[in-house]
């Protein structure tokens, strides 16, 4: 979960503990095309103030209809409603014709109990830890889990008559979006502003001597200092999830990097630099053999090849490539001519 969405929490614990209902409403489940992607939320609160979004147009103007009249009528419980955003053809419609579906839960939050887990996951986003959220037809709750959490990162469990009375909703709480950047120049700086409005979670990890360089950086959830780089792969929370981009100043550093990397279970490892450079790194790893032995993901130069040469045009191709990979398009890792540079 991104720091937007905590702030997201935050506000509707504001809004509980204040005395204040407000009507949630989540993406529960989505198919290719749709505007409202699983896991997308927004609130609306008395007055019709919403915060948030899940895919817009008529379908957003309907919600907030439905919110006025079970706020007013103080409506108990939670239900799930699968919409298809066409104009004919089974099922209920958005009210949108841009194609696919999605099962939007909504619910009012309101009681004690509804308080108590809103403020749960408040502080356990604000706090970047992990804790599951179940919301069902009679409520809602939230707990504290540890461990590194497992995909997937929601689930919606329904009855053969899909939106029965039987549904249940559960969604791990961390962000299952991060990303960790080795190094403290200008190229981390624009990688951190991108990836922070993709909702990514960012860890900056930098050498004691550049801890200036990261000082107040608006963008990185945590900053982590270290003495060698080789040490920075065990600064990195939860593995598993988290994408790491080396771009520290000097080859020999992100020799150091790479080293501290081997065999941990990161599903993703990226080098920035040229051709050249990027000869030199696996040459000082004793070869490429042992390179891609202990770093099977590793993405040597990083970034897409759009011709990339500004930090800020860095930070997007290789924003790209990450975006790629997720949504199972798998591009090809970029590769450099001879003298090339693809980033520096």
């Amino acid at each position: 979960m991104s720091a937007d969405q905590a702030r997201f929490w935050q506000t509707l614990d504001g809004a509980l503990q204040g005395g204040q209902p407000a009507l949630l409403a989540i993406v529960a489940e989505h198919t290719d095309h749709s505007p409202g992607t699983t896991g997308a939320r927004m609130l609306v609160l008395p007055g019709g103030k919403t915060i948030g979004t899940i895919g817009g147009g008529i379908m957003e103007y309907d919600l907030q209809q439905q919110a006025a009249q079970w706020l007013e009528a103080d409506h108990p419980g939670a239900e799930i409603r699968t919409l298809f955003h066409r104009s004919s053809g089974p099922g209920d419609k958005s009210g949108l014709i841009c194609a696919g579906s999605q099962t939007n839960l909504t619910t009012l939050c309101h009681t004690a109990a509804d308080r108590q887990a809103v403020s749960t996951a408040a502080a356990l986003t604000a706090a970047d830890k992990p804790g599951l959220l179940r919301i069902g037809p009679g409520g809602m709750s939230a707990e504290a889990t540890s461990g590194e959490p497992v995909a997937p990162r929601i689930r919606l469990h329904r009855p053969p008559d899909r939106d029965g009375a039987g549904w249940a909703y559960e969604e791990q709480l961390l962000n299952f979006r991060r990303i960790a950047i080795i190094g403290a120049g200008h190229c981390s700086l624009a990688l951190s502003q991108v990836m922070r409005q993709l909702g990514y979670t960012i860890t900056v990890i930098a050498a004691m001597d550049e801890q200036d360089k990261v000082a107040g950086q608006p963008y990185a959830r945590h900053v982590r200092p270290v003495d060698d780089y080789r040490n920075a792969g065990a600064c990195i929370d939860y593995p598993g999830l988290t994408r790491v981009v080396i771009m520290t100043a000097r080859v020999a550093t992100d020799i150091r990097a790479l080293l501290g990397l081997q065999g941990r279970a990161f599903p993703f490892v990226g080098v920035m630099g040229s051709a050249a450079k990027i000869a030199a790194i696996m040459q000082g790893l004793d070869g490429p053999g042992a390179a891609a032995s202990g770093l099977p993901n590793l993405r040597a130069p990083v970034g897409l090849p759009i011709g990339s040469h500004t930090p800020e045009e860095i930070a997007i191709s290789i924003a790209a490539q990450l975006l790629a990979e997720e949504a199972g398009a798998n591009p090809q890792p970029a590769l450099a001519a001879d003298g090339e540079e693809i980033a520096v």
